[in-house]
């Protein structure tokens, strides 16, 4: 019989009959998912009789990037375009569904392995975080015996400062382990949020998470990733969280890349290959680094001393842009005093962070006992007393890498090459221009009957731009594309009666949206039944934000405080959401997520709600994310750029001093960099925080 090598969304294999039909969805006839169907069992809530089994739900064509819902439903759902299936799509579960017997309430995180959610256990009735694991993911060479082993690591432990893992089966076809739910904020998202902690508090802290450490230790278990986001506060620290008696209490989170090392076994069993790198960069220890089997005890001590350092001066203690970098200055540099950041550290908790931290694993303490021992002292005060007071930062104010005169009026538009080749400018001096990025040199001047430029955007190709500028009759109202290698006018896009604010350009380069001060959206495009112009209506102000999430689907924001979806095949709006930023002046779209300057900066999350990030002193001019949308930056008018994390709303970067608010933002193409347009004219590349 003639075969046909099939794969499921799940990531299984199997030999298919070449003359059966293939259906839609592999997984309703792939032998391991039709093998696993008993253990998903259909909610109560669900409307399916219980008992029957429940498949994942089978994908539907390729839709745009966002699927068409009800005007005015508000709502935006994100559908997968290019790439049909998000890796963690096969192990995504809505509230309601039960695996296994356990109810999914709610998603936690995400990640490259897979999606955590808050679960109950409905034969116990009591809550868990169900950690469920990409199926493909267990196929990479040692990665199912390394949950494995994280499973029997784990079940070695019984500490109250340890998570407990509970259950694990990775064999279904919805892998997952189960652990205990910990309500709270882990310590990296802390610091974040509130800034470096007092010291009592970051000794209390530590010292916990070393008892946690010692009792994994004596069962022969080192951990090889402590760090911030693996140590969690229960119940959260916040002054918005509910009030409880309880003391907060640390958590060890992650056992996935603990080591068991007894007398009698390893149980690494050649899973880690030489030269494999294990852990964070920013904690690893020097010997860890160089080689992940000579992590002992003394190695989790190292990454707990940079944890503590981080909780107290809100930096990591070898930082760098790169891995290389970071360990590159873990081998090379004395360990890191807080005193230096932070005046208020007494001298004796000093010497303990920077003991935690030496270089050599012999000049350390040599277990974690010692060091409850020592973080003991500083919480009795034989180390001084300690202070009271809020923690004062000795804090550096960021310089810029570059910066030049570029424009003689503000710099209203820019954009970077994709090929980091180029950055172009536009001012309301009616220049614009054309720099090398690493210096800042210009490379030309664009000659033509510009006018003062309010907005610019740069096709994909890097090939041409489109400008829009303001004009005093309708004739000249419209839209200008320049040739990017002569610097020459291209054509001219004419159509609108008023001055246009914003302009786009789609993803494949062949249409260009525009933004105008009546309300209207035009849109132009080319395809194979030729030119075509539409106007959209729907606005009830200027239009002063466009992003095309496809070449068919456009994101349009205005000075009404609405976001407007718009199917461009049909020209009607697919949604209207209300964004609570006051009149938008800016938009920007980054992966899952869209941001909006107005009164505020806010946020719309993949969950749906939009999330004001609260920093800026004033109303907001401008935003920008990075190309891997993990950070996103901002300006106002209180003439400071802030950067932020995207995944909490943490601030992660503050850029103060600026002569006049900066009026456009951009990033480098690897997201190691942006660029700042000032209201003087200045242009200034600056590195971006490093998260």
């Amino acid at each position: 019989m003639t075969t046909v090598r099939l794969k499921c969304f799940c990531g299984h294999t199997w030999d298919h009959p070449k003359a059966a039909p293939i259906p839609a969805d592999p997984r309703t006839v792939c032998p391991v998912c039709l093998a696993g169907q008993n253990t998903l069992e259909p909610s109560s809530q669900s409307g399916v009789s219980a008992g029957v089994p429940v498949m994942p739900p089978a994908p539907s064509a390729p839709p745009p990037q966002f699927s068409a819902v009800p005007v005015g439903s508000g709502t935006f759902v994100q559908s997968p375009s290019q790439q049909a299936f998000s890796a963690a799509s096969s192990v995504s579960a809505v509230p309601g569904r039960v695996v296994s017997g356990f109810e999914i309430m709610e998603e936690l995180n995400r990640g490259g392995m897979g999606v955590i959610y808050k679960a109950r256990q409905i034969a116990m009735n009591r809550l868990v975080a169900l950690k469920a694991i990409i199926p493909a993911k267990l196929e990479r060479p040692g990665v199912r015996e390394r949950f494995l082993s994280e499973v029997r690591a784990s079940a070695l432990l019984n500490h109250p400062n340890i998570v407990t893992v509970f259950h694990t089966d990775l064999d279904g076809p919805f892998p997952y382990l189960v652990m205990e739910y910990v309500p709270g904020i882990d310590l990296l998202r802390l610091v974040r949020k509130s800034g470096p902690l007092s010291v009592t508090d970051a000794v209390y802290y530590i010292r916990q998470a070393a008892e946690g450490l010692q009792h994994a230790h004596e069962q022969g278990l080192v951990h090889r990733d402590i760090k911030p986001s693996n140590l969690m506060v229960s119940p959260a620290p916040l002054p918005n969280t509910s009030k409880t008696a309880k003391l907060p209490k640390i958590k060890i989170l992650d056992m996935g890349l603990a080591r068991v090392v007894t007398p009698e076994t390893d149980s690494e069993d050649g899973l880690t290959e030489p030269g494999l790198f294990l852990g964070t960069p920013d904690y690893v220890a020097p010997e860890q680094a160089e080689d992940s089997r000579k992590a002992d005890g003394r190695s989790d001590i190292f990454s707990l001393g940079g944890a503590l350092y981080f909780l107290l001066t809100g930096e990591v203690p070898f930082p760098g842009k790169t891995l290389v970098e970071k360990i590159r200055k873990a081998l090379t540099e004395p360990s890191p005093s807080p005193m230096a950041k932070r005046k208020d550290t007494p001298p004796a908790l000093d010497a303990i962070v920077r003991k935690m931290l030496a270089r050599d694993p012999d000049d350390r303490y040599q277990n974690a006992g010692e060091v409850v021992t020592a973080l003991d002292r500083i919480l009795r005060g034989e180390g001084g007393p300690l202070p009271t007071a809020a923690p004062v930062i000795e804090a550096t104010v960021p310089v810029p890498i570059v910066s030049v005169k570029a424009h003689g009026g503000a710099i209203r538009g820019l954009a970077m090459n994709p090929d980091n080749s180029c950055l172009i400018t536009a001012g309301d001096d009616g220049r614009l221009r054309l720099w090398e990025p690493v210096k800042l040199k210009e490379i030309k001047t664009f000659m033509g009957d510009l006018g003062a430029v309010e907005h610019l955007a740069l096709a994909p190709g890097g090939k041409w731009a489109a400008t829009c500028c303001i004009r005093l009759t309708v004739p000249e109202m419209g839209v200008q594309l320049w040739d990017m290698a002569t610097g020459a006018e291209r054509r001219r896009l004419r159509g609108p009666a008023d001055n246009i604010r914003c302009v786009a350009i789609s993803q494949d380069a062949k249409s260009i949206a525009a933004g105008a001060d009546d309300g209207m959206v035009w849109f132009w495009s080319t395809d194979q039944s030729g030119p075509k112009t539409i106007c959209l209506k729907g606005h009830a102000g200027p239009v002063t934000g466009l992003w095309f999430v496809a070449s068919d689907s456009l994101l349009s924001a205005g000075t009404d405080g609405t976001v407007r979806q718009w199917d461009l095949r049909t020209g009607k709006s697919k949604g209207v959401l209300p964004s609570g930023a006051g009149p938008i002046v800016s938009l920007a779209f980054g992966g899952k997520r869209v941001a909006v300057a107005g009164d505020t900066l806010t946020v719309r999350q993949p969950t749906g709600t939009f999330v004001k990030f609260v920093g800026h002193a004033g109303n907001v001019l401008c935003v920008a994310f990075s190309p891997d949308g993990r950070l996103l930056a901002s300006s106002g008018v209180d003439k400071t750029v802030r950067v932020w994390s995207t995944e909490d709303g943490s601030q992660v970067g503050l850029f103060p001093g600026f002569p006049a608010p900066v009026r456009s933002l951009a990033f480098t193409p690897d997201g190691r960099g942006f660029f700042t347009g000032g209201g003087d004219g200045t242009l200034s590349r600056w590195a971006a925080p490093v998260i």
